[in-house]
C-alpha cells in the first residue's frame, strides 16, 4: 500500500512539475510577445514623430538636419533593440529544459547531457 502511495505521489509531483514548466514557458512567451509589441509601438511612434517633423519643416520652408538626425538615431536604436529581441527568440526556439535537473537541452534531445534523464 505504501509503495502504491509513493508511486502515486511521484506521478503527481511529475505532473505538477510539468504543469509548472508549461505555465512558466507560456508566461515567458507572453512576456516576449508583449516586449516585442512594445518595441513595435515605440518604433511606430518615433516614425510618426519624424514624419510630422519633416512635414512641418518642409511646410515652413525650414531645415533642421540636427533634429531630423536625432529622430533617425532614435529609430535606428529601436530597430536595433527589435533585432536583438528577434535574435534572442531565435536562440530560445531550439532549447528545452530538463525536467529532472533543470538544465537547458536541445529541443530534439532524447536524453539530458547533464544528468542522463530520458526526455520525452
Amino acid at each position: 500500500m505504501a509503495n502504491a502511495l509513493d508511486q502515486f505521489m511521484d506521478a503527481a509531483r511529475e505532473v505538477a512539475g510539468k504543469a509548472a514548466e508549461a505555465a512558466t514557458n507560456l508566461a515567458a512567451k507572453g512576456k516576449d510577445k508583449l516586449d516585442r509589441m512594445s518595441l513595435e509601438n515605440e518604433l511606430a511612434k518615433a516614425q510618426r514623430q519624424l514624419g510630422a517633423l519633416v512635414y512641418s519643416l518642409k511646410k515652413s520652408g525650414e531645415d533642421n538636419d540636427e533634429l531630423v538626425g536625432h529622430y533617425i538615431a532614435v529609430i535606428e536604436g529601436i530597430e536595433k533593440k527589435l533585432n536583438e529581441h528577434e535574435a534572442e527568440q531565435a536562440d530560445r526556439c531550439c532549447v528545452s529544459i530538463c525536467p529532472k535537473c533543470g538544465a537547458e537541452v536541445a529541443e530534439d534531445a532524447k536524453f539530458c547531457p547533464h544528468c542522463g534523464a530520458a526526455l520525452s
